[in-house]
């Protein structure tokens, strides 16, 4: 802490001489060079200004939807949480959807098959598996009939493991499997029939995606990774004219977010703690973890990350980049902490875990 300290001491001594200097040489410097730096400075301004607002313009001017008649999408994940919900929307508004499931006749699958028209069909795929997924492809190019597979929304993920010490290395591997490794293979498999319709590829990664998550590690990393490949590949596709979309949505209330779920998985994940470590920790700490899991509560707008994924597919000129959030402050907030030197970022996690009582391991203190 009081290394911390010293360190934000000296960061904002050095930002306000740096604004003192800056004031000294506009008094010193000719007079064509503070002007350069006035409008310099009024240009970076006009640049933020019209990056915020553009939304508004583009809202506006740029609304043009898509037909959805002989268009396909197919959806990762249709089990349960945003993929079923989606499914349920795309095909209510005339799309040809294949809804793949991990199983086919797991209660998310009877739910699409009794709410939804004949267009919609089941496909069991393990994202985790090539076979599964060549076997996928094969099916959907066997019953497109008229349509063109106009999308693929890489939506299938999990979330394993906490603390990085208190985490199996298995853990870490099942879901950069699941998370990262998964959109990289249902694309590669479905790239061609994209190609041909010249869709989109539509990967939902997580505000975890951008801002590292404590006590995350494993899911922060797989959403990293997601959010880089879609980056890469939406250059390497932008030649076959496919668009790359990355949906970054905030915490939203799924099967993923409950509060029993996310106890459940502290308990698998902290029942393989060696002897030592947990000891280390101490058992309060774990208590208090499991009890304290919830902290960055999940928003009931499930509704704002569907309107983004339908945007996604229908808009004639979608967004590169979604990030739903359930209001304007926290898209600010989370903005602000997107942007700020890596030290705050540590300061202000620092502070949230103190005004919320985040627990601390038994033995931090005597490492000191």
């Amino acid at each position: 802490m009081h290394l911390i300290g010293r360190y934000a001491l000296v960061g904002v001594t050095h930002f306000l001489c740096t604004g003192l200097a800056l004031k000294v040489l506009s008094y010193i410097l000719p007079c064509f060079l503070t002007c350069y730096y006035g409008c310099a400075a009024k240009f970076l301004m006009c640049a933020i200004v019209a990056q915020l607002t553009f939304g508004f313009t583009k809202k506006k001017f740029l609304s043009d939807k898509i037909q959805p008649d002989n268009r396909a999408v197919l959806i990762t994940g249709c089990d349960s949480g945003f993929g079923l919900q989606l499914a349920k929307r795309l095909d209510k508004g005339g799309y040809h959807v294949f809804a793949s499931c991990l199983n086919p006749n797991g209660p998310g699958a009877d739910d699409l098959k009794k709410s939804c028209s004949k267009r919609l069909q089941i496909v069991e795929m393990d994202v985790t598996k090539d076979d599964s997924v060549k076997e996928a492809v094969n099916y959907v190019k066997d019953n497109l009939g008229t349509s063109e597979l106009w999308a693929i929304v890489n939506n299938a993920g999990i979330q394993k493991g906490f603390i990085t010490e208190l985490t199996s290395i298995q853990d870490f591997k099942d879901t950069m499997e699941v998370n990262a490794f998964g959109p990289v293979r249902v694309t590669k498999g479905f790239l061609p029939l994209l190609r041909q319709s010249r869709g989109r590829v539509i990967n939902i990664a997580s505000l975890a995606g951008r801002i590292s998550l404590p006590a995350c590690a494993p899911y922060t990393m797989s959403k990293f990774a997601c959010v880089a490949f879609s980056e890469s590949l939406r250059y390497d596709l932008d030649v076959w004219g496919v668009r790359v979309i990355s949906i970054e949505p905030e915490f939203f209330q799924t099967d993923m977010t409950k509060v029993e779920n996310l106890r459940q998985r502290v308990d698998d994940t902290f029942a393989s703690i060696d002897d030592d470590v947990r000891e280390d920790y101490g058992k309060k700490f774990i208590e208090d973890f499991r009890a304290r899991v919830n902290l960055m509560s999940a928003s009931s707008k499930v509704y704002k990350v569907l309107n983004a994924l339908e945007l996604a597919i229908s808009l004639e000129h979608p967004s590169l980049v979604y990030r739903p959030c359930r209001n304007c402050i926290v898209a600010v907030l989370y903005r602000i902490f997107e942007y700020s030197p890596k030290v705050m970022q540590l300061l202000m996690v620092k502070f949230y875990f103190y005004i919320t009582g985040f627990p601390k391991p038994k033995e931090a203190d005597n490492n000191l």
